[in-house]
């Protein structure tokens, strides 16, 4: 294989993965997926644009993932609102791809080595589950790595421009999620400050402070105009996000503590499987290769993903998830191992990665039944809740994710009726989805199984009257 030669089996295999999300956007809810569909209704429902609401209350998020999904929403139909939902976090992988690629070229990398890093981000766990699952880190990995990218290209072609769009995106990853986004675009700059005198003078530029002060500002401004109240420049949200980041740097079991060092960075390595196996066993093999031929930029890049890698393998709280904004660096470090070894090696990473594709094609058709058989049928347990309850309204106490999932189904069958809230003190004329049954002045009107947990619909006031007649004409129980 020639040098910078990318074959055309790798491009057919990178359409091949993208087609791949196709069929998971009509999957049936996983997880706590139900938090951003149902704050989305909310919000549509509601007109509350700034706050979003999960079950009435204040979320405590930040809203540009449900400015994203709501046009989508719109458009589908709120009976889709998870498609819509779906559509933006798959979107948001494939878009990282093709930033993944724009920015390797950016950088001075090869073509191969570009082409290599798509297909190793294309066969991670961004491939298989977290890149189509509708949270906000699909996104929030879009922005961040995309402002993360900026700064080193600032840095490299000696130019301020970039540093404006990256100021942008991660005001952007912020109001997608959280104000880590901050920390790892900090991260990555002060990296590129360090190892990059030459640098520096663009980085220190007047247009590039100015870029800074509107970076920084940006979340106080938010949270001073839309914090939900509360003491401080903050307010109560900016409070709240500044208290979860800190509370999970905080050890709650010194074992739970230790397990998670341990097992940080093996986790990591199996979420890019059967790559890392590839590249590991080649730099075991042939040590010198490995550091032949290598752009100079790659080891600031490395660099920069290990320092922001850190925090969340120390954290005695973490996820994998949490470091998604790195997988582009980490495909880019595995993909420049890969693009100086041998053609035979590379041959048979691909294959792997050809494989891993074909997997998911295959996983794809058997998860929906795993899903209804060994976790519930959330949507038939929500069409039963809704033909029961009529244009009545429904309470819940249950924040568990099985709950999310039946209450994202209610939402969008009842609609334009409102959704679903939390249960107040004194619930009247009304239904209960709830775990716990007994609740005074209240019947049991339907009695469902989802997986483990027991489900129970509850009537309380005139709704007791009508749910006879109901379950009568239903058939439910």
């Amino acid at each position: 294989m020639k040098h910078g030669e990318t074959p055309t089996l790798w491009r057919w295999l990178v359409v091949a993965a993208v087609l791949s999300f196709v069929p998971s956007l009509f999957f049936p809810y996983v997880g706590e997926e139900g938090v951003y569909t149902i704050s989305t209704l909310e919000m549509w429902h509601g007109h509350f644009w700034s706050n979003p609401l999960l079950y009435g209350g204040a979320y405590g998020r930040p809203p540009f993932l449900n400015w994203v999904i709501l046009p989508i929403a719109m458009v589908l139909g709120p009976e889709h609102v998870l498609v819509a939902s779906r559509l933006v976090a798959a979107g948001a992988t494939v878009l990282t791809a093709a930033a993944l690629l724009g920015f390797a070229r950016g950088i001075g990398a090869t073509t191969r080595h570009a082409a290599l890093a798509v297909l190793v981000f294309l066969s991670s766990d961004a491939l298989l589950y977290h890149g189509w699952l509708a949270y906000s880190d699909p996104l929030f990995a879009l922005l961040t790595f995309g402002a993360m990218g900026c700064v080193l290209l600032a840095a490299r072609c000696e130019k301020a421009a970039p540093l404006a769009l990256a100021a942008a995106l991660v005001t952007a990853a912020f109001l997608t999620k959280a104000l880590t986004a901050y920390v790892f675009v900090a991260a990555t700059w002060l990296v590129v400050f360090v190892r990059h005198r030459e640098s520096r003078a663009t980085l220190l530029k007047p247009f590039a402070l100015l870029c800074y002060a509107v970076a920084i500002a940006a979340p106080l401004v938010w949270f001073h105009f839309n914090g939900g109240g509360g003491r401080g420049i903050a307010g109560r949200d900016g409070g709240a996000m500044t208290a979860d980041i800190i509370n999970k740097l905080l050890p709650a079991d010194p074992r739970a503590w230790l397990k998670q060092i341990v097992a940080f960075p093996v986790e990591t390595f199996c979420r890019f499987l059967p790559v890392t196996a590839v590249v590991a066993y080649g730099a075991i093999r042939d040590r010198a290769a490995a550091r032949e031929g290598a752009c100079r930029w790659d080891g600031t890049i490395t660099c920069a993903a290990l320092l922001n890698f850190l925090p969340y393998w120390l954290a005695p709280q973490s996820s994998i998830r949490y470091i998604l904004p790195l997988y582009p660096f980490i495909a880019y470090y595995l993909a420049g191992r890969l693009a100086r070894m041998s053609a035979p090696s590379v041959r048979i990473a691909v294959c792997f990665i050809a494989g891993v594709i074909a997997l998911k094609y295959v996983a794809m058709v058997g998860f929906p039944f795993y899903q209804t058989k060994y976790r519930g049928n959330a949507a038939a347990v929500a069409k039963d809740v809704a033909a029961i309850a009529g244009q009545d309204p429904i309470y819940t106490d249950d924040p568990s994710s099985v709950g999310l999932s039946i209450a994202g189904n209610v939402d969008a069958l009842r609609w334009p009726s409102a959704p679903l809230t939390w249960l107040p003190r004194d619930p009247r004329d009304g239904w209960i989805l709830t775990r716990e049954p007994g609740k005074p002045g209240t019947a049991i009107a339907m009695t469902e199984r989802l997986g483990r947990e027991t489900f129970y619909l509850l009537c309380s006031g005139r709704a007791c009257t009508a749910a006879g007649q109901a379950t009568n004409r239903f058939g439910l129980h």
